[in-house]
């Protein structure tokens, strides 16, 4: 099973609707399955695709994907950003924050804990520099990128973690 986290701002922003959810999942095969109900959002829970099950939550810090591999625990933050190159450091702002937020993970010695970004020459420039001191490696973290041209980076319609490929090797 893969657990996805939505952050409620990607959803609605005031009274607009961004994002409907429900009705991606809906159109893409996924059945919310019935359970008592927790949490404020009728979106939240788990959803079923014949033998395949994604949670959905809003809770923060636990990352945005989190997935058993190979009988490893894959959890994965993931962060926005300009597909197009633009004055200024955005893309530093953006990989710091994600980068912190994977370092306050309740994580255990097996887990592979990863920070993704859109797989942008800027971004790549960026990961590929901050990849290198020796603090960013001893904490473990490996920085990854997503095909910026996807509208969700999170997960795909089979459940499985997409399009995570290592900007470069980083262990």
């Amino acid at each position: 099973m893969a657990i996805v986290a939505i952050d409620r701002s990607g959803i609605r922003v005031g009274d607009a609707v961004n994002f409907d959810i429900g009705q991606f999942m809906a159109g893409t095969g996924w059945e919310q399955i019935k359970e008592p109900h927790v949490g404020r959002n009728a979106w939240t829970g788990a959803y079923r695709r014949g033998d395949k099950i994604i949670r959905v939550h809003s809770r923060p810090g636990v990352g945005d994907v989190v997935a058993t591999v190979d009988g490893r625990r894959i959890i994965a933050e993931f962060t926005k950003g300009p597909l197009v190159d633009k004055p200024g450091r955005t893309e530093h702002s953006l990989l710091r924050m994600a980068l912190g937020q994977t370092l306050l993970f309740e994580v255990s010695a097996d887990d592979i804990v990863v920070t993704a970004v859109p797989d942008t020459p800027a971004f790549r420039r960026v990961a590929e520099t901050w990849r290198s001191p020796p603090h960013v490696r001893r904490a473990g973290i490996r920085i990854a990128s997503w095909p910026a041209t996807l509208r969700s980076p999170a997960w795909s319609c089979d459940g499985k973690i997409i399009a995570l490929s290592p900007i470069s090797p980083s262990r």
